[in-house]
């Protein structure tokens, strides 16, 4: 595109809010955000990087969407990238993805705020905002009492809980609502986002105005943020990826691969189709599916593949027909690709632990914590699938300086189990939780995921003998699989924990070490006997009765430790 094709579209582009898109005939180039598009659009006349320059010389049109602010622009922006996967944007690959609310595929359905979603859920989003998506959730609950208790809790309650006598939830536990009225509410929630959003913001209105009237301020109040969150919530729903996705996965031997549809966020088929003859690898059974598969079927907007092939032409071919091709991004894309190859009867091997559990043991988490003495508290979350580790699943926490294992590992537990079910922790449940340390660690744990709800089976490896104990404090024989297995993740939890609170130490001990006339052997002294905490806390009385340490060294060390822990 040249300067002057570049400035009669500028010529034409409104002041206002919105995305801009750079073609190549009918293939998106560029998609980028800006708070005045035609403001944005003058930068391109000198562009900032090569890449840009070479994006623009290629460009031969330009597309502009307004929206009402830079919020939803930014919203717009990031599905647009997502539906064409243009060329010349930087794409993250971290996996993040916005919050969207999820309607169970359950008798009784759950309504709750997901990143990674059931692939046989309703979902409606993606959204910006988690605070808003919680407050709608909310708002459901309390006009519809759809229930956000799992499934385990339903199955095994038979009173309601609190959040029946709340007023959210219509206790189906109890059987205080029938299946028929249950699903007639969560009807009614569907077609706010789908069809007609006008019922319910009519009905929060109306209640709102009698809690007014009746005084209740409180309530109108409560009731007048349902109705701003929902109405923000709605304000976004055009920016909304409906697109078709398929999914595809090779099977065993090759000669098997699974497809998974999905439309409007739910999975619509599932199928198998067989190869004749043998493909070299995964890539070219893809390949190979992709070509003759597409040659005489619909293409979707995006496919999302085991993994990508080495076929340049057919990849060509897809965008020019405004299809996405990749590998999963995030955890939904695994669930769908899961689902696609579940098709073939492909099945990856499960750790043997024997009848001890009902369910398929395949995801394991396991919990630690160190320290010394109470200061650099440091928690690891370490993850193995299939008897190994992923890595990119692994997390730590830094927790309050306190030296009480037990108390430690329930605010780990808490941590973990709080996050997952805000939505802000995108990895899934996992099968079995283990803890590593004894019956104390392990009841704290437990009592924890309780009272959250949370139905995992958990277990924690004692040493010296590395036992493994159940709750209650039963000694399980495990088979040896199972028993390294646990022993491997609990060493790597161990790892992983000792790593970031050695670090935390190391940062101690070189603040010292800044300090004229302290050597090794004085800062080991140091740090032998006191923590950061107890050191900051020491006087100059205090640290000049540490043999080495005069009038002058206490004071530098009063000084940087002040100093560091300010900063």
């Amino acid at each position: 595109m040249d300067r002057e094709t570049l400035d009669s579209y500028i010529e034409d582009a409104p002041n206002e809010p919105g995305v801009y898109l750079f073609y190549d005939g009918e293939r998106v180039l560029y998609v980028g955000k800006a708070i005045d598009i035609r403001d944005r659009l003058t930068s391109y006349r000198d562009p900032r990087t090569p890449r840009i320059a070479r994006m623009r010389e290629r460009a031969d049109s330009i597309e502009t969407r307004t929206t009402e602010d830079g919020r939803k622009a930014l919203l717009l922006e990031a599905n647009l990238i997502k539906q064409y996967q243009p060329k010349y944007n930087t794409r993250l690959k971290d996996g993040k993805s916005y919050p969207v609310i999820e309607l169970t595929d359950h008798q009784f359905p759950q309504i709750r705020a997901s990143r990674d979603p059931d692939a046989a859920s309703m979902v409606f989003g993606p959204f910006t905002s988690m605070q808003r998506v919680e407050t709608a959730i909310k708002a459901f609950r309390d006009l519809y009492g759809l229930r956000n208790c799992s499934d385990h809790t339903l199955e095994t309650r038979d009173r309601p809980c609190v959040a029946y006598q709340m007023g959210l939830c219509s206790a189906p536990c109890a059987g205080l609502i029938s299946e028929e009225e249950y699903a007639d509410r969560v009807e009614t929630v569907r077609s706010f986002f789908r069809d007609d959003p006008a019922p319910i913001l009519d009905k929060i209105t109306e209640k709102m105005e009698e809690a007014a009237q009746e005084k209740q301020y409180e309530r109108a109040a409560t009731l007048r943020d349902y109705r701003d969150a929902l109405t923000d919530l709605l304000e976004g729903r055009e920016d909304r990826d409906t697109g078709e996705i398929h999914a595809v996965a090779v099977g065993p031997d090759r000669n098997r691969i699974g497809l998974a549809s999905v439309e409007d966020d739910r999975i619509t088929d599932k199928t198998v189709h067989r190869l004749a003859g043998q493909p070299n690898d995964d890539q070219a059974a893809i390949a190979t599916f992709l070509e003759q598969y597409y040659a005489r079927h619909p293409l979707p907007d995006r496919i999302v593949v085991t993994k990508q092939p080495a076929d340049t032409l057919i990849e060509d071919w897809l965008q020019a027909e405004d299809t996405s091709l990749q590998e999963p991004a995030n955890g939904r894309d695994r669930v769908l690709v899961d689902t696609a190859r579940s098709a073939t009867g492909d099945r990856q091997e499960t750790i043997d632990f024997g009848d001890r559990f009902e369910t398929e043991i395949e995801r394991i988490e396991c919990f630690d914590i160190s320290h010394t003495g109470g200061d650099a508290v440091m928690g690891s979350n370490v993850v193995f699938v299939h008897g190994e580790p992923v890595t990119g699943d692994y997390r730590r926490k830094i927790l309050d300086q306190q030296n009480d294992d037990y108390a430690n590992m329930a605010t780990l537990l808490k941590w973990r189990v709080q996050r997952h079910e805000a939505g802000r922790d995108e990895r899934p449940k996992p099968d079995l939780i283990v803890i590593d340390g004894g019956q104390g660690q392990l009841k704290a744990a437990r009592r924890t995921i309780r009272y959250f709800d949370w139905d995992v089976p958990i277990l924690a490896i004692a040493k010296p003998d590395d036992r493994i104990l159940a709750p209650g404090g039963d000694v399980l024989d495990l088979p040896d699989a199972a028993w390294q297995v646990l022993r491997e993740a609990r060493d790597e939890a161990h790892r992983f924990a000792k790593q970031s609170h050695t670090k935390r130490r190391d940062a101690v001990d070189s603040k010292l070490e800044e300090i004229d006339g302290i050597g090794p052997e004085l800062r080991k002294t140091i740090l032998d006997q006191y923590s950061l905490d107890e050191l900051s806390d020491l006087g100059m009385e205090e640290l000049t009765s540490i043999d080495g340490i005069g009038e002058k060294r206490a004071t530098q060390i009063n000084d940087t430790i002040d100093e560091w822990t300010s900063s």
